[in-house]
């Protein structure tokens, strides 16, 4: 198992949520033309991979930031907050991989803030993989 393998697994997951807007990943640049709202990933490796019991282990967190329109309620970037994280539950384990994938901590939105004319709302789902 590799990063690729824990982007694909989780992203695949995150594709699942109903009504998504677009989705841009961390190595795409959103276009100055994008409507608001949309979604940004990000995949946050933790310390390098460890060894445990001859295996390997990963360990990091997927961040997915709901960006949507200043000036209007925050209800559609709490909402999707929230679908996102009932995505991602505490000890979900996922095939990734040669191994599998598992959420380690309660996954839930945090709170939002203004960045220039956005919205935004960020959901950080922990895991450990191996």
């Amino acid at each position: 198992m590799n990063e690729n393998d824990i982007a694909r697994t989780l992203g695949q997951r995150l594709q699942t949520l109903a009504n998504a807007p677009a989705i841009y990943w961390d190595n795409q640049d959103v276009p100055e033309t994008q409507a608001r709202p949309y979604l940004v990933v990000q995949m946050v490796p933790g310390q390098s991979p460890a060894r445990i019991s001859g295996g390997r282990v990963h360990v990091g967190f997927m961040q997915t930031t709901v960006v949507s329109d200043v000036g209007q309620f925050a209800t559609y970037a709490n909402e999707t907050a929230a679908n996102i994280a009932a995505l991602f539950p505490y000890e979900l384990t996922l095939p990734c991989g040669d191994g599998k994938l598992t959420i380690t901590s309660d996954t839930q939105p945090g709170p939002g803030f203004r960045d220039g004319s956005d919205w935004r709302k960020i959901v950080q789902a922990d895991f450990f993989a191996t």
